[in-house]
């Protein structure tokens, strides 16, 4: 008797189908969930058991949907390549590889351009064999990276699509789990992937793609980014205009039963002595439905262990128009970028508008740094690192900020003089 088969359509397009539903769902567990594990890890297994069943053009579109995610997860980090090096710096320090960390903004560019180049290449079907081989131990390595940032978070973001999207661990590891059923159909089909193009086209595509990424990485490593997925960008208000109330919750423990209770604070029964007896505060929640736009903690600090005075909303969101200059580390500042800079608040100062700086940098730091410029009469700012980092990619940077709104960043190599910079008057 003949054994029914299926014809080999059919498991293709239902791998593929569920590889999509799969992509699609990561938006909708943000965190762990083992029955969307099992379902990504029951895709790739489908993918081993019908390895010799996938037909060409479902083999084309596996290709396509790779080589194009690819490039979207190169260009995003490409066109923030400071970005991508601060990742790796992270993971370098997570990983107590802090010899490595001179050569982070060299791996930043490579692997940009490597991501890229390959999505370019699947894009095309340009050295496919070679392609998918690279693809697939890349894929390997970062699925492994990712389980460990899943379980362990040595690093709060990954940073795989840079900041022009940003998804939880747990996201970024399913998101490779579907990548890697990806890359198996096309291991397991490269005999219907053969390219007729000539092996000069082939490394021309290469030699091209490369080169001009490079460039590409280059233009935004040393001016802004050409597309800013950052908080701060030109025309954005960094903090509501009528805000909405935040919710402050109160989580109690009942002496008597150990159950546990979240109140909001409002409706807390702190007039029922019975109540306040036989319950002990837990923890304490609020929520905010407010968007988090500025995304920093500015501080006026004193002495160096003083926390110091908040002032974030005071600065900047006052009426008059505040030449900020973000300068994270003051001893890695260009001397020619703040040069130019000093002699721009300067200006700005006998114009009657406003300068301040804000810096990472210790108060000891500070001090000289002052003296150094000629910038005693300015006052200095704090917050950390990272969220001067994400303000703008210039050390230092110039933002131009009224009223709460960011009119206008510039880094110190295009910086205009003060009379061209069409700064609003006082």
């Amino acid at each position: 008797m003949k054994k029914l088969s299926l014809p080999d359509w059919i498991p293709s397009y239902a791998i593929l189908l569920l590889t999509l539903l799969l992509a699609v769902g990561i938006a909708l567990f943000p965190g762990l969930s083992w029955i969307f594990l099992i379902l990504l890890c029951a895709n790739i297994v489908f993918c081993v058991l019908n390895r010799k069943r996938f037909t060409h053009s479902a083999a084309v579109v596996f290709r396509c949907l790779t080589g194009a995610l690819f490039i979207y997860s190169g260009f995003s980090k490409g066109v923030d390549p400071l970005g991508t090096q601060y990742v790796i710096h992270d993971y370098l320090e997570a990983f107590n590889m802090p010899w490595l960390t001179g050569l982070a903004l060299a791996g930043a560019f490579f692997l940009n351009m490597l991501e890229f180049t390959l999505g370019v290449l699947l894009l095309f079907n340009v050295k496919i064999r070679y392609t998918a081989w690279i693809t697939a131990l890349m894929m390997a390595f970062f699925t492994v990276l990712t389980l460990n940032d899943a379980i362990s978070e040595p690093v709060p973001d990954c940073g795989c699509f840079g900041k022009a999207l940003v998804i939880t661990n747990w996201q970024t590891f399913y998101k490779n789990l579907v990548l890697d059923a990806c890359v198996l159909v096309l291991l397991f089909s490269l005999k219907n992937l053969t390219s007729r193009k000539s092996c000069r086209t082939d490394w021309s595509v290469i030699g091209i793609t490369m080169l001009l990424f490079l460039g590409f990485e280059y233009y935004n490593y040393r001016y802004l980014p050409v597309l800013n997925f950052l908080d701060w960008k030109e025309g954005i208000r960094l903090f509501p205009e009528n805000p909405l109330p935040v919710r402050h919750y109160l989580t109690y423990k009942d002496l008597r039963t150990g159950e546990e209770k979240e109140y909001l604070m409002s409706e807390c029964p702190f007039g029922d002595a019975d109540w306040v007896a036989n319950n002990e505060f837990v923890s304490r929640r609020d929520e905010d439905p407010n968007p988090h736009t500025a995304n920093i903690n500015i501080v006026e600090k004193t002495e160096e262990e003083d926390p110091g005075y908040d002032v974030t909303k005071t600065l900047l969101e006052q009426e008059n128009p505040l030449v900020l200059v973000a300068v994270y580390d003051l001893e890695a500042a260009n001397p020619k970028g703040m040069e130019k800079t000093a002699e721009f608040v300067r200006m700005a100062r006998e114009a009657g508008v406003d300068a301040c700086f804000l810096t990472a940098s210790s108060m000891a730091q500070t001090e000289t740094f002052q003296q150094k410029y000629g910038l005693e009469d300015f006052p200095f700012y704090y917050a950390d690192n990272t969220s001067i980092k994400a303000v703008i990619r210039s050390n230092p940077g110039i933002v131009l900020v009224k009223d709460a709104y960011v009119l206008k960043l510039w880094d110190w190599r295009r910086l205009p003089s003060f009379n061209e910079a069409g700064v609003p008057a006082r």
